[in-house]
């Protein structure tokens, strides 16, 4: 709004003039008792004067207040003993006689009105004098005035930014770890099976508010009688000068015609929740004019990360969502697997596995992980190196002077079958010889429930010799190997060194949290 006085004249103004004029609004034309009524006749447009009313002359009131006034009167009173004057068309108001009511005539004042449009009627109490009638006495118009209603908006906004921490541990029943890592034993008799529960902590850590924003238009509207040239605009943000954009071309000095509109916008970063008011100030050639507003902060125009989403991503389970959490509640997610070893192992392996488990929240990007290791025992061959013992008879052994079992059979030419001891005397199975076949022999080892071969392609030597060899023979050196499953063919001779490495499959001693 303008502080500027405004010499334009309000109902309010015309009220108290006229109370204090004596005029009244109480009663209407037609409900004042009259002998006589005359119409204007347009009689004295021409009569404007432009001095200043004295101080006890009626017309001042008026003046000091709207700036004009038009002077009325009608010539002849006669034998009248009141009057009312009515204002229609441009002008408005019912006016009683004013001073000097000792006169001839009746003086009637009123505020100025456009002439050009305007009716007046006078109702006479009694009858009038002979001649005359109501005309303009004199009357002076307002000056123009310059009048410009400056008034400002003011917008503020925010981002308020909510803030979480996540933490993702797992745990496993027995609570083993190796530097700090999660393992799980997982042992063939199924001591070592238990449960992992992975566990996501999402926690609410607050808010911060940032990217403060003031902004909004200033508005000048020239409702005054006169251009108005502006000279200066000063806009003050809680006491610091900003820049209001008025468009493309403005600069001052700047000529705001009677009844235009000049708005201009402001958008100012700040730092914080500055308090105070945003005040305008439009300097003009004639007068200044102020237009004020408070700085008032309200909720965040926008809020990041209230709701944010968890998913997991792990090599265990793949991706999956967990939920949603929204400021200022935090939330716990779990969840678990059953560890056994008959669903880890496999005779081939792999017999350690490390599984990496990360959950993160979306919005952020925020993310923790937890690794834990398995562990698998496995089974391992634990090997004896066996011979074909010197007797006919399955079981029978036959020892060399050293006091071990002789490493070496007698072959008489017919189809017969020994025993394989494993160490000193451990009976592992049967060796059979078959009989002569175009100058060949095939040899056959067989080995008893719960006994293995090592490599028999590896392992399964035999030599042929013409005599009983002395010592012990090294297998190393033997001529002839496998060829096929477990049988072996060879020259037809008179003693054979039959050689093989065997075992049984045991789980690893050494496996576990040792």
């Amino acid at each position: 709004m303008s502080y500027k006085r405004s010499w334009r004249i309000s109902l309010v103004m015309v009220l108290v003039l006229m109370m204090a004029l004596g005029t009244s609004l109480t009663g209407l034309a037609i409900d004042f008792e009259h002998d006589y009524s005359e119409v204007w006749d347009g009689s004295g447009t021409n009569s404007e004067r432009f001095f200043e009313p004295g101080s006890e002359d009626p017309r001042l009131p008026i003046f000091e207040e709207t700036g004009g006034w038009i002077h009325w009167v009608f010539s002849t009173k006669g034998e009248s003993t009141d009057a009312l004057l009515v204002l229609g068309g441009t002008g408005s108001g019912e006016y009683q006689p004013g001073a000097p009511l000792t006169a001839e005539v009746w003086h009637f004042y009123t505020p100025y009105f456009e002439l050009d449009g305007l009716t007046a009627t006078i109702y006479i109490k009694g009858q009038p004098g002979p001649g005359g009638g109501l005309v303009i006495s004199d009357f002076r118009k307002p000056a123009l005035t310059e009048e410009l209603t400056v008034s400002k908006t003011v917008d503020t906004s925010f981002i308020r930014e909510h803030e979480w921490d996540i933490e993702k541990m797992v745990e496993t029943e027995n609570e083993y770890t190796i530097d700090g890592i999660p393992k799980i034993w997982l042992f063939m008799d199924g001591s070592g099976n238990e449960k992992a529960t992975w566990t996501i902590d999402v926690t609410y850590e607050g808010s911060e508010d940032k990217d403060f924003v003031v902004s909004g238009e200033v508005t000048i509207k020239n409702t005054g009688q006169l251009d108005a040239v502006i000279t200066n605009i000063e806009d003050y943000l809680a006491g610091d000068l900003i820049t209001v954009d008025f468009g493309e071309g403005f600069g001052v000095p700047y000529t705001l015609k009677v009844g235009e509109e000049l708005v201009g916008t402001y958008s100012e970063e700040v730092t914080s929740k500055i308090e105070g008011i945003n005040e305008v100030t439009v300097t003009t050639e004639r007068d200044e004019y102020k237009a004020s507003e408070s700085i008032v902060w309200g909720e965040p125009s926008s809020e990041l990360y209230k709701t944010v989403n968890i998913v997991d991503n792990s090599d265990l389970f793949g991706f999956k969502a967990l939920g949603s959490v929204t400021a200022p509640n935090g939330d716990t997610f779990t969840y678990d697997k059953e560890f056994s070893w008959e669903d880890y192992y496999h005779v081939d392996g792999p017999f350690s596995f490390t599984y990496d488990n990360t959950a993160t929240i979306v919005e952020t990007e925020q993310s923790d992980s937890a690794v834990l290791k398995v562990n698998v025992q496995k089974l391992i061959f634990e090997g004896e190196t066996a011979w074909a013992a010197n007797g006919n008879k399955p079981g029978e052994l036959r020892y060399n002077q050293r006091g071990n079992w002789a490493t070496y059979v007698k072959y008489d030419g017919l189809e017969k079958t020994t025993t394989l001891f494993a160490g000193q005397n451990i009976d592992v199975g049967t060796v059979t010889f078959s009989a002569p076949d175009n100058g060949y022999v095939s040899i056959t080892v067989n080995l008893k429930d719960g006994w293995e071969f090592e490599d028999v392609a590896e392992y399964l030597k035999v030599q042929d010799y013409a005599a009983a060899p002395s010592g012990n023979p090294a297998p190393g050196q033997f001529d002839h190997k496998i060829s096929d499953g477990n049988t072996i063919i060879v020259p037809q001779n008179n003693f054979y060194g039959v050689h093989v490495n065997v075992g049984t499959w045991v789980p690893d001693p050494n496996f576990g949290p040792y």
